[in-house]
């Protein structure tokens, strides 16, 4: 269970030549919710900040899990990048992706006494830190940062013009680091139910790759046609589906 938490935070034709996106600073309220053979709950709250100046895209995830087994498991993921629409596909110049991992007991946490900049106290994606952290939490905690550049995407991809089942990739460079790139399947027009309201949706499915290859974590996602907004993001992981849910409150 410990383990899926950190997975889940790991848990789009063509892009046309379009006028940079306005986005004003905003935050989006997340429910996680974790499924294994008759076990259903919900195990943690995360929610996304961001905006744009120009062309430049800052967003934010902060995800801290329900207590489990006298820990709190916090994921904490922040991205700057350029975002520069062009006349085919868009690309992405990330100027700066951090993501850390804690997990403080849960007397900590509540009593405000957990030292978040002691490197015993958390891991992060550019190796500092001493907390104990496996190759694969590192690796969903690395895809759950480069995810966030998706709701730029989903903003700015025509979806009307695309083609159910058709993939795009779009190519990233990170200063300092090896190239990368997202894939993108656009499964076609759905509708999904969050709060008690049923909304058209445009369904796809994206997946980056980590460290030259794809990583293995394909998300699907459901995004508000109205808002752009994705209502649903939701991977298969061998310890159990886990799926992010729009909590409009």
């Amino acid at each position: 269970m410990k383990k899926t938490f950190l997975l889940l935070v790991v848990m789009l034709s063509a892009l046309v030549g379009k006028a940079q996106i306005n986005i004003p600073p905003q935050e989006i309220h997340y429910d996680v919710h974790y499924h294994w053979g008759i076990i259903d709950v919900m195990i943690a709250h995360g929610v996304v900040t961001m905006e744009t100046e120009g062309n430049n895209f800052r967003a934010t995830l902060d995800g801290n899990s329900i207590p489990w087994d006298g820990r709190i498991f916090c994921v904490s993921d922040t991205l700057h990048a350029t975002m520069a629409p062009t006349s085919g596909l868009s690309r992405e110049t990330v100027t700066y992706e951090n993501g850390w991992y804690l997990k403080p007991k849960v007397t900590e946490y509540r009593t405000n006494s957990f030292d978040p900049s002691n490197p015993a106290n958390y891991k992060n994606i550019k190796g500092q830190g001493t907390l104990n952290a496996s190759d694969d939490t590192m690796e969903a905690i690395t895809v759950t940062a480069d995810m966030l550049g998706m709701f730029y995407y989903f903003r700015q991809i025509d979806f009307e013009s695309m083609t159910p089942g058709s993939s795009i990739t779009i190519p990233i460079t990170v200063e300092g680091g090896d190239p990368q790139k997202v894939v993108v399947t656009y499964n076609g027009k759905s509708s999904y139910s969050v709060g008690g309201n049923t909304y058209p949706t445009y369904s796809a499915q994206y997946e980056y790759t980590y460290h030259g290859a794809m990583s293995g974590y394909p998300v699907k996602a459901e995004v508000s046609v109205s808002s752009r907004v994705p209502l649903l993001l939701s991977a298969s992981l061998p310890a159990g589906h886990v799926e992010m849910i729009h909590n409009p409150e």
